[in-house]
Order: C-alpha cells, then structure tokens, then sequence
C-alpha cells in the first residue's frame, strides 16, 4: 500500500516504506553489481538518501525505491569501469548453504551465470529490472535515463542474446 511521502508523518512513511522494501532493493542491487557486500553498501547509500527526502516519490514508494537503488548501483559501475575494474563481483550470489536442492540451484545459478555474462551492461540492467523484477519499460526508462524506445530496443536486443542456440559440440570419432 503506497502512502503519501508529504503527509504529516512522511518521514515515518519513508522509513516505513524502505523497511517493507529493503530486501528487493538489495535483491535488485545485487543482481545488477553481482556482489552481496557492494550491494550492501549501495542500499545503505539508498537509505540514507531516500530518508533525506532524495528520490522521485511521485512514483510510488517501490519504484521511485528501486530506481534509487538501480541509478546508483549503475552509477558504481560506472565508477568501477572508469577505474578499469572488469566487474564487481561475480554475477551471481555465493553458493547457496544448507538448501536441500543445492545441486540444483547451483546448476540454475552456473546457467543463469552463463546467459548474464553475454549481456553488455545496458542489456543485463533492462533484462533484470523487466525480466527478473516485472518492471514496465516505461519505468526502467525512468529509471535509467534512457528512452522507452531504447529500453525496448535493448530488451529485445538481450531476448534476442539469451535465446540463441548453442551449437552442438561435434566430436571428431574418426568416422
């Protein structure tokens, strides 16, 4: 339920609404910089700008809170890449502990590792916040900076990239 930042109890409310949402936005940063302790810092950053009344609220509390969060979880890899870092982090979380299907979800995680890596950064950031997190493109246009043109051109350009075909291994058997 999205609750009026400007009402007498805004501050309550914005605190309120980060609490409901911290862990989408951490989901959301880690997903874009793939490193838990990067994005950690990154929501912190959110945090405390979003309690200092910074973020476009006019959206509503979830999505005026994940375009903070994703402007500048971008932001630190632009930072990252100008200092001539490759990339944060891994592009997944560290394995999954005591879950009863690891073996599973780590095959899921080596997959999803493979199909991320062949996206540039503008595709991963448009595939994740539309594909991963249900954003519409009007939004991540918002978001982004870029225009809802771009945005679809991006996302079709990254559906394109996961559903390609790997070619067959051909095994050289002698016959």
């Amino acid at each position: 339920m999205e609750r009026n930042p400007d009402g007498p109890a805004g501050a309550d409310y914005a605190f309120q609404a980060f609490e409901e949402h911290a862990a989408l936005l951490h989901a959301v940063a880690r997903s874009v910089l793939g490193d838990g302790g990067e994005a950690a810092r990154v929501v912190e950053e959110t945090r405390a700008r979003w309690l200092a009344g910074q973020g476009d609220r006019s959206a509503g509390f979830p999505n005026a809170l994940i375009g903070l969060v994703t402007v500048l979880a971008l932001t630190r890899l632009r930072v990252a890449q100008a200092n001539g870092e490759e990339h944060i982090g891994p592009w997944l979380p560290e394995p999954l502990r005591g879950e009863p299907d690891l073996q599973l979800a780590e095959s899921v995680s080596a997959a999803l590792s493979a199909v991320l890596g062949m996206l540039d950064r503008d595709e991963r950031t448009v595939f994740l916040l539309h594909h991963g997190f249900g954003l519409a493109q009007a939004d991540i246009a918002a978001v982004t900076g870029l225009t809802e043109e771009a945005v679809d051109v991006i996302d079709a350009r990254a559906r394109a990239r996961v559903r390609c075909e790997v070619r067959p291994v051909r095994r050289n058997d002698g016959g």
